[in-house]
């Protein structure tokens, strides 16, 4: 009888394996699906969509952002999510941005003296 429970013990073993092995799988698949989130830039003169990871650096939302809009020359403007400025190499995810979230765009001015 003995021969015949470890026979028994060794199918049950075998066949739990594919299974084990199918939800790790399926464990992987759901860990490589790739989070992507939408996010505005948004100027008094344009909208600007860009989808991009979560675990991309915000530096790319700026790339976009000056290539997109020529007439601004790069590294001339504040870049603002949620009134505060942001380091361009944290991540949506790190600033907890979810889909279709702003980030406000103010281009740098000069001058302003007053004239009397």
């Amino acid at each position: 009888m003995s021969g015949q429970a470890s026979k028994k013990k060794a199918t049950a073993a075998a066949e739990k394996r594919p299974q084990a092995a199918a939800a790790a799988a399926e464990e992987d698949s759901k860990a490589a699906v790739v989070q992507l989130v939408t996010l505005k830039v948004v100027s008094q003169e344009r909208v600007i969509k860009h989808t991009m990871k979560v675990t991309d650096k915000l530096q790319v939302l700026k790339d976009v952002w000056y290539h997109k809009v020529p007439e601004v020359t790069y590294g001339t403007g504040v870049f603002l999510y949620d009134g505060c400025p942001f380091r361009a190499d944290s991540t949506p995810e790190e600033m907890e941005m979810e889909d279709g979230d702003m980030v406000d765009f103010f281009e740098h001015q000069e001058g302003g003296a007053f004239a009397a």
